[in-house]
């Protein structure tokens, strides 16, 4: 009969002596009972297994949740209060509707008000309408719509007060903490993070419902606020921040202590926060100084904006620049460091006129437009923005290996918030404000020129900081070696509240006068005034600095501004002298034109439309288009879509330059006529300024009666634009436009892509 061991509750034969899996002894035999007397209950065996334990992860979740939710609710308050707060003062105003014609009431301001917020946390803003009829904001706005619109851009204003006022609330919750807990208690080295997750939790709810209530729907055009993503991103920047305010003082005097590595990234990381938050109010502080001296019009006037305020823009547009002050701090420093603001657009319809089109402003271009005077103004304030960066890091870093480690820290949070701090639209449909079809557009720095010029100006200044400081008399945070104490001598004395110090310099002794062994030094001679070359030295440095920094930046636009003219020089064939001359049978050229600055293309005169495949040139291929033509265009180009079913359009990357083909079946007009009436209606165009005509004639293209119109005039930008149109009407009634467009300034290089593109076009057959 079968038993079972006290100790571990194995089975084991009855008669074993000791137990086969624990080895210990077994106790004896129970002896039966005597007879008449009922058996009694087998005995509880002395071995019970225990419950699980839960694993750390779940301890540390337990006690998270049986923690002060009191607290962490008071700390939740203020970030959840700002956020209240702010959406009330935006709804304050009715944005130019009058007290007769309300029709977004205060309740619907104060949510649409929530969903702008809260874009600042990650969230997203979608605008979708299913008709065409009432205005959003009264007869002031016409918002009808039938399509969907989204906004992407995160006012980094509203993340940081945001993060402000998480701190302010956590800050009071630590010294409530630091209470509370036991010095040595189990849990007391994780009673900051588990206090972090509690806060984390309840931010995240209530900005979870104030998610859900910022979607309004007015009209017939509803908003939308990706309420979960808006919650996902809060509860891991809610973590992050309170976990560091909670947990930093652990992390940095407990943890880091056994590790210098980890020590040296959390002090060079809190440098570069601050180098961070300084360099942005300086950028910001003197690029609107900068506008109000270079600034075409003096810079903004306020009174221009109080004369607008009858249909409400001022307060929307006051509200817009406040909360992307720092984006536009950003875009100044990265515009003094060399990296470019690009906007690039894609589109069909009646979208950014269709297609692509990429704009980019840089240093080149802002001497251009506001003069040389600006760009020494701009590359001096990346000068100062690179200096406060090393000397933040000189002051605060206790070795070289930091300093730059905190420069590096810098540049990647500056990459972080270019990225993060660019505009981006997306829309569908048929919105009025932004017409027809669908398109994309994208605002920002280009993130890989502010990565190379970042490295380029914060390494300089790293490097020369520390020797600027040192010039100046001030304390770089670096210490010389210490000496060992000498065998049997005490440490120095530490200072109130240091640490004793592990070092001591040997003492100095006095020399007997008398003794002869002892060596007498002549006095040392008294020293005059230190010669005046600090003032040279600090000119020479900064001097330096703005050359390496300004250089390179330069040099770098300038081999970008070669790459861009020489785009398209390969393969052009050269137009003077070459080519027939077309057949001009009618002069209408303005009287007040001046001659063509640069050769002009001519249009074929033959007797027929050529037959056969062109000559392809290097750098070129031929396109064969589904309308029923194909021409050569540069490698480079391609087709980037069709607009209205008629026009076609052919481009490069930067969309700047192209071609425009239109197909317009059973022209029932002359292809003169038709150029005529074109050039009518750019005069009548306020966006373009300047205009003047080089040509306007008739001629013979491949045989057929046609026209030619060459032009310049003035975009909104102040850019000289330089246009070319050969039209012709075919055989069978369709007029074909082969219209050419670019910067005036490389013209001379469209001139030859434009005749390659003249004497390689061909009718195909498209049945």
């Amino acid at each position: 009969m079968a038993s079972f061991c006290p100790h571990c509750g194995a089975e084991a034969p009855e008669e074993a002596r000791f137990c086969m899996r624990c080895g210990r002894e077994r106790s004896p035999a129970t002896p039966p009972p005597p007879p008449g007397v009922p058996p009694s209950a087998p005995p509880v065996p002395a071995y019970a297994p225990g419950p699980a334990q839960p694993s750390a992860v779940g301890q540390f979740l337990g006690r998270a949740l049986r923690g002060d939710w009191a607290g962490a609710a008071q700390a939740a308050l203020w970030p959840v209060g700002l956020l209240l707060i702010a959406a009330f003062a935006l709804a304050i105003p009715s944005y130019g509707q009058g007290s007769d014609d309300v029709v977004v009431g205060f309740a619907d301001r104060m949510r649409i008000a929530l969903a702008v917020l809260l874009q600042g946390l990650g969230g997203s803003l979608e605008v979708s309408g299913g008709s065409s009829g009432g205005s959003l904001y009264g007869s002031g706005y016409d918002s009808g719509a039938s399509g969907s619109a989204s906004i992407s851009v995160v006012p980094l204003l509203v993340t940081v007060v945001w993060i402000v006022a998480l701190v302010i609330g956590v800050r009071m919750l630590r010294a409530r903490l630091y209470a509370r807990i036991v010095p040595g208690a189990p849990d007391s080295a994780s009673a900051g993070l588990e206090a972090a997750v509690r806060v984390a939790l309840l931010v995240t709810g209530a900005t979870l419902v104030l998610a859900l209530i910022g979607q309004p729907e007015i009209q017939g055009v509803s908003l939308s606020t990706a309420p979960f993503l808006t919650a996902l991103w809060t509860l891991l920047l809610a973590l992050a921040v309170a976990g560091g305010v909670l947990h930093g003082d652990d992390l940095k005097y407990r943890v880091a202590a056994a590790r210098p590595g980890l020590r040296m990234t959390v002090r060079a990381f809190g440098t570069a926060v601050r180098a961070t938050g300084w360099v942005l109010l300086i950028a910001l502080v003197l690029g609107w100084i900068g506008l109000a001296i270079f600034g075409e019009d003096g810079g903004s006037n306020p009174s221009d904006l109080a004369d607008s305020s009858d249909d409400g823009s001022t307060a929307a547009a006051v509200g817009a620049v406040l909360m992307l002050l720092p984006n536009l701090a950003l875009g100044v420093l990265g515009l003094c460091w060399g990296a470019p603001l690009e906007i690039e657009g894609r589109g069909s319809s009646s979208f950014g006129s269709g297609g692509y089109d990429k704009e980019s402003f840089g240093l080149s271009r802002l001497g251009d437009e506001l003069g040389s005077g600006a760009l020494v103004y701009a590359l001096a304030i990346g000068v100062i923005c690179a200096l406060v960066v090393g000397v933040l890091a000189a002051r605060r870093s206790p070795d070289r290996r930091e300093q730059l480690l905190s420069a590096g820290l810098f540049v990647g949070l500056f990459l972080l918030l270019a990225g993060v701090g660019g505009l981006g639209a997306e829309f569908t449909g048929d919105l009025d404000f932004l017409g027809s079809g669908s398109g994309r557009i994208e605002l920002g720095l280009s993130v890989p020129d502010a990565l190379l010029f970042g490295l380029l100006w914060v390494g300089g200044a790293a490097f020369l900081a520390p020797y600027l400081m040192q010039m100046a008399g001030a304390g770089t945070g670096i210490v010389p070696a210490p000496v060992p104490a000498m065998p049997g001598q005490a440490p120095l004395p530490a200072m109130p509240g240091q640490a004793p110090a592990a070092y001591a310099y040997p003492p100095q002794q006095a020399q007997d006068p008398y003794d002869p062994g002892a060596v007498h030094l002549a006095p040392a001679p008294p020293q005059g005034p230190r010669p005046k070359r600090r003032v040279a030295i600090w000119v020479g440095t900064i001097v330096g600095a703005f050359v390496i920094g300004g250089g390179a930046a330069a040099g770098v636009l300038l081999l970008q501004d070669d790459g861009r003219d020489g785009s398209a020089g390969d393969g052009k064939s050269d137009t003077k002298g070459s080519g027939p001359v077309a057949t001009r049978t009618q002069e209408s050229g303005d009287p007040t034109a001046s001659p063509a600055p640069t050769p002009t293309p001519t249009a074929s005169v033959d007797a027929a439309a050529p037959t056969g495949m062109p000559e392809v040139p290097a750098g070129y291929h031929q396109v064969f288009d589904e309308k029923g033509f194909s021409f050569v265009i540069p490698d480079v180009w391609d087709r980037i879509g069709i607009e209205n079913d008629s026009q076609i359009t052919y481009a490069g990357s930067t969309g700047m330059e192209k071609y425009v083909v239109g197909v317009i079946p059973n022209a029932d007009y002359t292809s003169h006529g038709n150029l005529l009436a074109m050039e009518k209606h750019l005069k009548e165009d306020k966006n373009k300024t300047n205009y003047r005509r080089i040509l306007l004639n008739t001629n013979t293209f491949q045989g057929e009666d046609g026209a030619l119109w060459e032009y310049t005039y003035e975009n909104e930008a102040g850019q000289t634009i330089h246009g070319i149109d050969q039209s012709y009407i075919a055989a069978d009634g369709t007029e074909y436009t082969i219209f050419l467009t670019g910067k005036d300034d490389i013209w001379t290089d469209l001139a030859g892509t434009y005749q390659v593109g003249l004497d390689s076009w061909r009718l195909t057959d498209t049945e």
